[in-house]
């Protein structure tokens, strides 16, 4: 059974959406294809804008760059007494910059073969 707002798949016994969690009511028959296209359409639609989402967030770099600055230049600014303290916390700060960029590009990836499936289920 498809849910009539988001168009989610659900159970055919199910009460409510999985997904949105709107009440389902039983509908004769199997979804229109039109209907169905339409809900495919959706959601290739809403899994571009998460790629977009993902391409254009600076949180990564933003992180890389705090990492670069503290371990550096950190020790200056807090005296030669906790240079080693600074730098290792820059240090984790550069390395959780990359690690989320790095899976911020598998999310991507999976999204991208989310879309393939949903276009190859279109044609």
């Amino acid at each position: 059974m498809f849910c009539q707002k988001c168009g989610n798949e659900n159970k055919d016994d199910a009460k409510f959406c999985n997904s949105c969690a709107t009440a389902l009511t039983p509908v004769s028959g199997q979804p229109s294809p039109s209907k169905h296209n339409e809900v495919i359409k959706t959601k290739i639609a809403s899994r571009n804008d998460e790629i977009w989402g993902i391409n254009f967030s600076i949180t990564p770099a933003i992180l890389i760059v705090i990492g670069i600055i503290i371990s550096f230049f950190g020790f200056v600014v807090w005296g030669v007494n906790n240079r080693l303290i600074v730098i290792i916390v820059g240090i984790l700060i550069l390395i959780s910059g990359f690690w989320l960029n790095h899976s911020r590009g598998s999310q991507k990836k999976k999204l991208q073969n989310e879309i393939k499936e949903l276009e190859a289920e279109l044609e």
